[in-house]
């Protein structure tokens, strides 16, 4: 097999997720898990962070994980740049799992069949509902943009995104939270709309600029989150697709290329031009608070 053709096998994902990198933040994690179970408050609103685009949101005591990914390397070429806060099988009990698409990096088979199968699954397309069905998922829920499903006291509605697969973002609400999941979505017009029918108050923004080399930006820069941030009129922002790096080398200089650093760039950019908006940037297993109605 040639460089080009193991390329073409590895960026398709047949060599995915062969390892997972070592818990970068378990004792942190077991510390949110336990200030959830024990703070209603809490309960009604908060976000852990897990690694990358994996996120355990608490929103009126419903407890919703998104984008699962642990295992390396992503689509044979992305791993973590530091491990995910905990294994997959520790993350506890789930009321949902979202996934906005199938890329290797937000759907994770290997990380999903190690979760809390009760959950109901919350997907973009018929074949992610497949996938999951297959891993033993009872309870899923193909969500198109502007529809909604309960999961239990909260609400969960998709919205449109743009990104090179088809994608939806998901809004969760209750108990005077509304917290938008971008998922891996570039800048673009829909934001607008999103900010006026949904009216977030804290935002979770994709911020590395993931971008085929001399092609199209699929995902946004810190900058463009930054106007995202802005449109949305949120008061609470946090980065996310910002913890990954190319492992394989022909990927990282031949393929694609994403915006070292993105967090701390997009903290300083919210600093500078959104100074009244706050941008949490935690480690992994570090919770953070989402206050109703934003800060």
């Amino acid at each position: 097999m040639g460089i080009g053709a193991l390329e073409v096998v590895k960026l398709r994902g047949t060599l995915d997720h062969a390892r997972i990198a070592p818990p970068s933040g378990r004792e942190r994690f077991a510390q949110s898990r336990a200030d959830l179970a024990s703070s209603p408050a809490l309960a009604d609103g908060a976000l852990v962070h897990v690694g990358h685009s994996t996120h355990l949101l608490s929103v009126a005591g419903a407890r919703l994980l998104t984008d699962p990914w642990f295992y390396d390397p992503a689509f044979g070429a992305l791993s973590h740049v530091r491990g995910p806060a905990t294994l997959p099988e520790q993350i506890g009990e789930l009321d949902a799992v979202l996934v906005t698409h199938d890329h290797a990096d937000h759907a994770d088979m290997r990380a999903l069949d190690r979760l809390d199968k009760r959950a109901k699954a919350i997907v973009a397309t018929d074949g992610l509902a497949l996938q999951l069905k297959a891993l033993g998922f009872k309870d899923i829920v193909v969500l198109p943009a502007w529809e909604s499903v309960p999961v239990g006291r909260a609400k969960v509605t998709a919205v449109p995104a743009q990104h090179d697969v088809y994608e939806v973002g998901y809004v969760v609400e209750g108990a005077g939270r509304c917290v938008y999941f971008a998922g891996d979505t570039r800048l673009f017009d829909g934001i607008d709309a999103i900010a006026e029918r949904m009216k977030p108050t804290t935002a979770i923004l994709p911020v590395d600029g993931t971008r085929v080399r001399t092609g199209a930006l699929h995902v946004m820069t810190p900058d463009d989150a930054v106007v995202a941030a802005k449109k949305l009129g949120v008061r609470l922002v946090m980065p996310s697709h910002a913890e990954a790096t190319f492992s394989d080398p022909f990927a990282k200089y031949a393929l694609a290329t994403l915006v070292e650093g993105a967090a701390g760039l997009f903290a300083r950019a919210i600093s500078t031009a959104l100074p009244a908006v706050t941008c949490a940037v935690p480690r992994a297993g570090e919770l953070v608070a989402v206050p109703a109605g934003g800060i």
